[in-house]
């Protein structure tokens, strides 16, 4: 990455090219040149990564990449700051996991230069967090990007100090976390798995309650995931709940809910000797951080939690949801995007209305109406992730506060799946008549001041521009 920058001997200016009495200055700037390139030739022999900054302005431009460990992090705040003072401050915060007061005070520039003026290399050995989340002995170096009292620019570099070290300790601390999150399950959990998600490989870690057929116990033996899921589903599953469970807990659906969340929980019932007992299962990631990692899957009897818990969890449902299409009520709906945005989660909020939802009812009556407006919560329950919330605001009005969504392209692609959804809604009654949405939109974006009601407005502003067109459209509100 960007080493084409590089200036190499055959780039410098050539003295004859121009007169006479300027060939002196030519000569001295080529000069200048090859002594920087000295500089950064050597230090690029052994770091990966090579920033240049004038020490007046503080601005800061990426002289060398080779990519090989470099931090995407760091590539992104360089982009994000050519400002060394801002760079480093956010770099260290985040990426520097010991003694982070004392670097922060020796990275400042006046420390930098009091190190490096007369032409010394000074360097810091620490402890980085990589992208993928594991830690690695690294080092910066700083040097002048010439000789003494002749620039005004010195350099900032990066390495990776030794990656068999980074690979031993990578490889020590997946092993203890996996060993925590197993010792902490088997308190409560009778049977747990570990299962990788690409291959579906299952290999039992516990099994102190029902053994599905085919399992031998715990061991290095690799089972099928697959068949393993649908014999257990079959042979243990309350018959009402099967349906639902063999879908739950599909490999597909695992995966697809772990890239939300690093825990995946739910409830089902079990039926055991004629009764009917409650039951949860637990899929969890072994390191979040680094991409298909495996995951292990738990399953406990939960009865007693249930017994105690479930007129309160009825009536907290009942209260928050809205009865006639099963999505939340305006009022959880409100607080909880309130509750978002106090803590700062950036999000994208929209209000879609039913076009001619009233002509609906006058033409076919109120039962067809109900079904369009079921028929609508269930796009939008199919089409929204678990974290991104859903609700009626009355009538024929539905709000979504689309959690982490702050870019106009993407909201767009999002709301058009919306929009070719609703087109094949079937409410047979309507005799192929289309239904279509009206779509406002306007985002939160971490560290806006915009209140709950002043985004509403604004989305509600976006619904009025839609409504000026035919067929179902979206605006975004500024």
């Amino acid at each position: 990455m960007q080493s084409d920058l590089i200036i190499k001997e055959n780039e410098l200016i050539d003295p004859s090219d121009y007169p006479e009495d300027q060939r002196s200055l030519v000569e001295d700037f080529n000069a200048r040149i090859r002594r920087l390139m000295g500089i950064i030739t050597g230090i690029g022999k052994e770091y990966h990564t090579i920033r240049v900054i004038n020490a007046n302005t503080k601005k800061m431009y990426l002289y060398r990449s080779t990519g090989e460990n470099t931090n995407r992090y760091a590539v992104e705040l360089g982009l994000r700051f050519d400002n060394y003072d801002r760079f480093i401050e956010e770099y260290v915060d985040r990426c520097v996991v010991n003694s982070i007061e004392s670097i922060q005070r020796d990275v400042k520039m006046d420390a930098v230069f009091s190190r490096i003026k007369n032409g010394e290399l000074f360097s810091l050995d620490y402890m980085r967090l990589a992208d993928d989340g594991n830690m690695s002995y690294h080092q910066m170096a700083f040097a002048l990007a010439g000789q003494p009292g002749e620039t005004e620019n010195f350099i900032l570099a990066f390495r990776d100090i030794d990656k068999s070290i980074r690979k031993h300790i990578s490889d020590k601390r997946y092993l203890r976390e996996q060993l925590d999150i197993v010792e902490t399950l088997s308190r409560d959990y009778y049977n747990i798995f570990k299962v990788n998600p690409q291959t579906g490989d299952v290999v039992i870690l516990k099994l102190d309650g029902y053994v599905t057929k085919g399992m031998e116990g715990a061991g290095e033996k690799k089972y099928p995931y697959d068949a393993l899921y649908k014999q257990y589903v079959k042979d243990r599953v309350y018959s009402e709940d099967q349906e639902w469970m063999y879908d739950a807990i599909s490999l597909d659906t695992v995966n697809r809910k772990l890239k939300d969340t690093s825990e995946y929980v739910s409830s089902y019932r079990v039926m055991d000797n004629g009764e009917v007992h409650y039951y949860q299962f637990t899929y969890i990631l072994i390191n979040a951080n680094i991409p298909n990692s495996d995951m292990l899957a738990a399953f406990k009897n939960v009865d007693d939690i249930v017994a105690s818990a479930k007129e309160r969890q009825n009536l907290e449902i009942l209260a928050s949801t809205d009865i006639m299409t099963g999505v939340l009520n305006r009022g959880s709906g409100e607080r909880k995007v309130i509750d978002a945005m106090a803590n700062n989660r950036a999000g994208m909020f929209c209000i879609l209305d039913i076009d001619k939802f009233k002509d609906t009812n006058d033409d076919y009556g109120h039962n067809v109406g109900d079904k369009v407006l079921r028929g609508i919560a269930y796009v939008l329950k199919l089409t929204f992730r678990d974290e991104d919330i859903i609700f009626r605001l009355g009538g024929d009005e539905y709000a979504v506060y689309v959690m982490n969504m702050s870019d106009e392209e993407a909201g767009k692609a999002v709301m058009d799946r919306i929009f070719n959804e609703i087109a094949k809604l079937d409410v047979q009654e309507l005799s192929g008549r289309d239904i279509s949405v009206s779509a406002g939109a306007a985002f939160f974006r971490e560290g806006d001041k915009l209140s709950f009601d002043e985004l509403y407005k604004l989305a509600d502003k976006g619904v009025y521009e839609s409504k000026k067109f035919d067929g179902s459209s979206l605006n975004f509100a500024q």
